[in-house]
């Protein structure tokens, strides 16, 4: 478990302070053959900009305490890509949650986007999104207690979004095995 830090400034400020504290800097780049084989073994090579939003998120702190103090509860975020690993290791995050995304979810996302997509993950605060990334680059996030599909430029927008009605003075995260040695 990685200590609790402060967060200071705007949300904006804070989501920085965040992924930088879950291991993403500017000019990121980690191997995501993992990754890319776990894509290939479910039958879907990535596509180019999936494998550049890998390249610098894959491997992060995938479970933020924000409003629990108490590590021994829930993480109140995700930050779950497909394969979702927690030290080096595949958890929970099965290949269901993946074939689903990939099948008539992806068809309703691909509609909405009006280009090919492919799944990423979930991410978000207590009800985490199923979230896909397009051809273009935009992620496309859909959540279980609204209908309307919602897209975001980037990573940093979509976790803005969550973030948004959080009372966001700290985090503590799990550590989780490194990538980019």
């Amino acid at each position: 478990m990685k200590e609790r830090i402060p967060l200071n400034g705007d949300m904006k400020s804070k989501v920085k302070q965040l992924m930088e504290y879950a291991g993403w800097y500017e000019g990121r780049s980690v191997d995501i053959s993992i990754a890319e084989k776990y894509y290939a073994d479910q039958g879907v090579p990535m596509m180019k900009t999936a494998q550049q939003f890998y390249r610098k998120y894959f491997g992060l702190c995938c479970r933020w305490y924000l409003d629990q103090k108490n590590t021994e509860w829930a993480a109140d975020f995700e930050f779950g890509l497909f394969p979702y690993l927690i030290n080096g290791v595949e958890t929970y995050l099965v290949d269901d949650y993946f074939r689903d995304m990939s099948g008539c979810d992806l068809a309703e996302i691909e509609q909405v986007a009006g280009q090919k997509c492919q799944p990423i993950g979930q991410i978000g605060y207590y009800y985490p999104a199923l979230v896909w990334i397009s051809e273009s680059g935009e992620l496309y996030a859909q959540y279980e207690y609204q209908d309307e599909i919602e897209c975001f430029p980037d990573i940093f927008a979509l976790i803005e979004r969550e973030l948004n009605g959080c009372k966001l003075d700290s985090a503590a995260m799990e550590a989780v095995w490194r990538l980019d040695r």
